[in-house]
């Protein structure tokens, strides 16, 4: 339970909202800091630090960092917009969740809210000689905090929204998730590859409490709910599949007795909530929409109105790298015992990969080179089976294809 709470508060995170709220709390702590722990400073110092001095500096980041924020909202906003319709319109799903833009928007918001609050607590009196002493210490901690802000953003936006940086976050996304699906195949438990031989008769279904896409499944949760019910679980809609309100993820089994007593209202709860549905698919759990999203990119270079080969022979290698990743499964017994879920293939990713790119490159022979030499590198992985197998077969289909 404390692993899916961690990972909830992870995804919370990558939220600019959650940074940028964080920011302003604490320019609000350190301003009530400064009023509450001035009497702790020497009063000479005090004399040598005017007010003046503080004031200035506050006036000039309250004038200055609401422009630059905004500024740097409109930058944020067309960069992903250019991206969605450049490359691919699900792009965005990954790029609103950039750390460095998240950081910068969210110090140069804090630096506001910090000079802004500042300056009526100034024009309140709330300060003495000594508390203005901190007050200015900390404003300069502020200011070198803009500084760096600046810094890293106008390196950062050198390739913000461009197609190597979007294509290399897509990449690094996909890997991420297949990398966790190899690490942790059927989400830690067992595959679920006959459903209607492993499901017990008296199962009882977990029913969809709203329509939408399967995001990720919370297998600690369910877990530890079914250690303490007795049960069983059954996830059967993979993760990236749609259900509708109403409809079927799962079915549950109870080891002794009646399926329905051991399953509680608040079983029920635990378990929905462990199986959370959205309109949008993520990248969390979901290596298949990684690989497809990456795939889009290539094929919108294909095009007609792009006809771009190149960045369609890149994204070929870049898949290839991201399905080098789905290494054979741990021989370690499943972590999550009480668990059974649908696997991830190997030919689903391969498919997910390189139908869209062949499709749209019979014209172009040296796309389906490169997709080749793809096939060829992954049929020769070691410690990759299911991959290696796979891999050999398409590059089979395609040269009988092109004979």
């Amino acid at each position: 339970m404390i692993l899916s709470i961690l990972r909830r508060l992870r995804q919370l995170s990558r939220r600019i909202h959650v940074r940028v709220i964080l920011l302003a709390i604490l320019a609000l702590l350190a301003l009530a800091g400064a009023m509450a722990f001035g009497h702790m400073i020497p009063a000479d110092l005090g004399r040598v630090v005017g007010a003046d001095a503080v004031d200035a500096i506050l006036q000039t980041l309250a004038s200055s960092m609401l422009a630059v924020t905004i500024f740097s909202l409109t930058v944020m906003v067309t960069a992903l917009n250019n991206a969605a319709a450049q490359w691919t319109p699900r792009s965005h799903l990954v790029l609103r969740e950039d750390a460095v833009t998240h950081s910068v928007l969210a110090n140069f918001l804090g630096a506001f809210l910090f000079s802004l609050v500042g300056i009526v607590m100034r024009a309140a009196g709330l300060f003495d000689d000594r508390g203005v002493v901190l007050l200015f210490f900390m404003t300069l901690g502020v200011v070198t905090l803009v500084m760096v802000s600046l810094i890293r953003w106008i390196v950062h936006l050198e390739g913000l929204g461009s197609l190597t940086d979007t294509a290399a976050t897509l990449e690094a996304e996909a890997a991420d998730a297949l990398r966790r699906a190899a690490r942790m195949p059927c989400h830690g438990g067992h595959a679920l590859t006959e459903p209607g031989n492993q499901i017990p008769e008296d199962a009882v279904p977990i029913r969809a409490r709203r329509s939408g896409y399967l995001q990720q499944v919370f297998e600690q949760a369910i877990q530890t709910e079914a250690e303490d019910k007795g049960l069983r679980v059954f996830v059967t809609v993979p993760v990236g599949g749609h259900v509708l309100e109403g409809g079927v993820l799962g079915f549950v089994a109870a080891d002794r007795g009646d399926v329905g007593q051991a399953l509680g209202l608040a079983a029920r709860t635990v378990l929905a909530e462990a199986l959370p549905l959205s309109a949008l698919r993520s990248f969390e759990q979901d290596p298949l929409f990684g690989v497809t999203v990456l795939a889009e990119v290539g094929v919108r270079a294909l095009s007609p109105g792009i006809n771009d080969p190149g960045t369609a022979i890149d994204v070929a290698f870049r898949l290839s790298r991201v399905l080098a990743e789905a290494r054979d499964p741990p021989a370690d017994p499943p972590a999550c015992n009480r668990l059974w879920a649908p696997p991830v293939t190997a030919v689903d990713c391969l498919h997910a990969a390189y139908d869209g790119i062949l499709r749209h490159a019979t014209d172009a022979p040296e796309v389906r080179r490169a997709v080749m030499q793809a096939l060829d590198a992954l049929a020769a992985l070691e410690g990759a089976r299911d991959m290696a197998r796979a891999a050999t077969a398409m590059a089979a289909d395609m040269a009988a294809a092109d004979a």
